[in-house]
């Protein structure tokens, strides 16, 4: 085995030849089956997936597989994503590779990888992903690898789900021996070393084409949804390090600045990874700067949660502590009660609740504490907590361009009690972490944010 297993990062699904007994001819290639890690550089799997057919002396090939129905989302995701995986092919293309793009059938994993003889592909995190991978390669005969592209290895951090972030913390930096580890990780040189399997497929053409029969929702800003890919990525990146990181403590509690961007929904579709921006970062940055925290310690939080409790996409995986609390306030009276359509279109009596979701909306985004009071209020419009945890469940992955991802489920799941403590019992809260209008007022100028995200237009 050429891999590096001590490290956690590599998973052997399938090994039914040893790699020195493969039967290899002019033909044999190694395939990489990309999909959470839509990039090029920094991409672990599609480094590994290159060191082995260059071990076994073969032809490389790296595919997507575009399957809308497991998707499932509003096609401003998919959008999203697409004009991504044409940069991702351009970069290729360059280095003398490219991108092969299919619409997924039940015979094509087959036919796509006749005389492949190895193939790795890219760990998952959630059921949904796990249940889709192994069913597509169920049937599949040959040597099969999955490769962990966190900054720490999921496994490597912890053999369980760890209780909150203090615990993750604390077997983080003892893994790291509490300092940040910068390093180049880019493969260019070896992309140029192996040879690409070359066959037709017109990768930008196909792209194109699944792109134009999406309908975008009349709510998103169109530019918000073409600028994608890991170039694009990398320069939103560098804006925010240049500009926001110094004062990154005070803007990630700021909803005022409402013109910063966001680098979730390049880190959700893999465009860019936390070694890639870390790379950028001065070598004597401080391991507990509160941007590290979020990158590392609250972001692979969510993956250790989701990787580990099956439940993680509803109430069943909420603590005992605020299970039983918000059992206990269950019959608590609501002054208001709404319902989802009420939600979705911003037709609450509160306007600052009304201004997020409509950030929500048109720009498939919501600013970080604003999404917690999201979250919260939900919780005490609701009948019961677990209507709350599917209506806020149901419009952050319908709208937000980062649903349907560990650190998305996580953000939700918070508002309810998950990797928190008991506070102070209320009515309807219970001992959940409560949030209200006043705390906005203090915090920052909330009316600001209010008129900026205003219903001009919108229904």
């Amino acid at each position: 085995m050429i891999f590096d297993q001590n490290f956690k990062r590599l998973e052997v699904i399938k090994e039914s030849v040893k790699l020195e007994d493969l039967n290899i001819n002019n033909k044999s290639f190694v395939g990489y089956w990309m999909s959470s890690n839509q990039r090029v550089n920094y991409n672990y799997s599609l480094n590994e997936s290159l060191k082995l057919a260059k071990k076994l002396k073969v032809k490389h090939k790296i595919f997507f597989i575009y399957d809308a129905k497991q998707y499932n989302s509003l096609p401003r995701h998919r959008n999203f994503m697409l004009n991504g995986l044409k940069e991702v092919n351009n970069q290729l293309t360059s280095l003398g590779h490219q991108l092969y793009f299919y619409t997924y059938s039940e015979s094509l994993m087959k036919s796509i990888l006749k005389n492949c003889i190895s193939l790795v592909v890219d760990l998952t995190y959630t059921n949904r992903a796990k249940k889709y991978q192994k069913n597509v390669l169920k049937n599949l005969n040959l040597n099969i690898y999955s490769v962990d592209n966190l900054y720490l290895p999921v496994k490597r951090v912890s053999d369980k789900q760890e209780y909150s972030a203090a615990t993750l913390r604390k077997k983080y930096y003892k893994e790291l021996d509490n300092k940040l580890h910068i390093h180049k990780f880019e493969i260019s040189s070896l992309l140029k070393e192996v040879n690409s399997l070359k066959t037709e497929n017109c990768c930008t053409d196909l792209i194109n084409k699944e792109i134009n029969f999406l309908k975008i929702d009349k709510f998103i800003d169109k530019k918000i949804i073409n600028i994608s890919g890991p170039l694009s990525a990398e320069k939103v990146i560098e804006n925010f390090i240049d500009l926001n990181f110094n004062n990154y403590e005070e803007i990630s509690s700021n909803p005022e600045y409402i013109e910063s961007s966001t680098i979730s929904r390049f880190l959700h579709y893999g465009q860019i990874a936390p070694t890639q921006i870390i790379s950028k970062l001065n070598k004597n940055i401080s391991i507990e700067h509160p941007f590290l925290e979020q990158l590392l310690i609250r972001r692979e939080l969510a993956y250790n949660f989701t990787f580990y409790n099956d439940n993680y996409n509803n109430h069943k995986s909420l603590p005992n502590w605020a299970l039983d609390t918000l059992d206990t306030h269950l019959k608590d009276k609501r002054e208001y009660i709404y319902e989802l359509s009420d939600f979705e279109f911003a037709q609450t009596h509160d306007k600052y609740w009304n201004a997020a979701q409509i950030q929500l909306l048109t720009t498939g985004y919501i600013h970080g504490y604003m999404r917690m009071y999201w979250g919260k209020k939900i919780l005490e419009w609701t009948p019961g907590y677990k209507d709350g945890i599917e209506i806020a469940l149901y419009l952050n992955n319908k709208y937000q361009l980062d649903g349907r991802n560990p650190n998305s489920y996580v953000g939700i799941l918070w508002c309810f009690g998950l990797h928190d403590r008991a506070w102070r019992e209320r009515s309807i809260y219970g001992k959940i972490r409560y949030m209200n209008d006043n705390g906005l007022r203090r915090k920052f100028d909330i009316e600001r944010y209010v008129n900026f995200f205003n219903q001009r237009d919108l229904f």
